[in-house]
Order: C-alpha cells, then structure tokens, then sequence
C-alpha cells in the first residue's frame, strides 16, 4: 500500500495537545454512558476544523483548515479550502479523493486496512470509538475535557497507528480534537469548532458530480 495513500487517510484525523494537566477519570461508567447517549443520539455532525500536521522529516508543520460533514451511519466528507482545495469522502464502501478536481477512487472492501481506517474515522468523528476488545484504553480528564487514549491491538493496525487520543466536551461529550501519533514520530492537530448536530445534510453533500 501507498505510504502516501496511507498519509491522506490518517492526516487529518489526529493532534498532539500540549496540555498535560490530566488526571485519572474519576467515573469511567458515567462517561462511557454519556458517550454512547451522545453516539445514538447523533444523526448528523457539521463543523469547522483547523490542523497542524507536524512532519519530522521536514522539520516543519504544514497548516490547512476547512468543513467536516458526517451523516449516519457511513457518510463522512473532509473539504480543505485553505490553502488548497482538496476533498476526501468515504462511504462504507469507497474512498474518493478529490484533489483540485482529479477525483481518484479506492474500494474500501479490497485491504483490511482500509476498512480499518474507515471504521477507525467514522467512530471516532461520531464519538463511538470506546472499542475495547480493538484497543487498550486509558480514561482521563481535566476540568472541561475527558480523554480517551487507545492503542491498538491488532498488529496491522499498530504497524501504522502508534496512538489515538480522543478528547470529547465535558459539556455535551461531542468531540473537541482528536489524536493519532505515528511511529516515525509524525503527528497531525485537528480542533473541531462552530460544530452543528443533527441539522439537514442532503445526500448530495457526499458528492463530487
């Protein structure tokens, strides 16, 4: 598989927060209810992003913004507009990457971990990521953010993903940011904001025509 291919999957979809005034979770049962609650009361999520996406090879961080939309139950859009255009959209079934409008198109069914990722975004975009018997997870919070930090089990997944930390809003357990470090020391920031749930998003919307 593409090393680069791979890139543009899990880019977007991580952060290294700088804060490190978390503490163990004082009530894992409480927050693992309110998250599920969330989860299934979730039909749609519209939201600003910013990202930093650090590259040590380069030593340099590369910053882009744009739109994320996400319909249940599989229809997840990325749309960069600074400061380029680019789009990446999944499906269940394809993801199709829409690069200044050269559109390329990968069957999700034909690698495993592809599907891997696919469930990995959506789950994680809809705050139903607490995947136990798929990850070891550490519960933790501060004073307005709990923390999910997985590691994965499976050894193909690991021999991409190192890490994923998940913050969610103490207010509404929605997600603020999310985090996948990689292994060669490469980590990408992405903070959600101006977040809409469950307003109308026509199919039309997870569409390059």
């Amino acid at each position: 598989m593409s090393k680069l291919l791979i890139y543009l999957l899990i880019a977007p979809f991580s952060l290294l927060l700088q804060n490190d005034n978390f503490q163990r979770m004082e009530d894992i049962e409480e927050f693992r209810k309110g998250i599920e609650q969330m989860a299934a009361n979730t039909k749609s999520i519209k939201a600003s992003f910013d990202q930093s996406k650090y590259l040590s090879i380069l030593s340099n961080t590369v910053e882009s913004s744009g739109t994320m939309h996400f319909k249940k139950p599989d229809l997840l859009k990325w749309s960069y507009t600074s400061p380029y255009n680019y789009a990446i959209l999944l499906n269940g079934e394809k993801i199709k990457i829409n690069d200044e409008g050269k559109v390329n198109s990968f069957d999700i069914k034909n690698s495993k971990i592809f599907k891997e990722l696919n469930d990995l975004i959506i789950n994680s975009v809809q705050g139903n990521v607490l995947q136990e018997e798929r990850f070891n997870i550490s519960y933790l919070e501060n004073n307005k953010l709990y923390l999910a930090r997985l590691s994965p089990k499976e050894e193909q997944l690991k021999s991409y993903i190192k890490q994923i930390d998940v913050y969610f809003e103490k207010s509404d357990y929605t997600v603020n940011k999310i985090q996948l470090f990689e292994h060669e020391g490469d980590y990408t920031l992405i903070t959600f904001h101006s977040k809409t749930i469950n307003s109308s998003i026509p199919d039309s919307e997870f569409s390059f025509q």
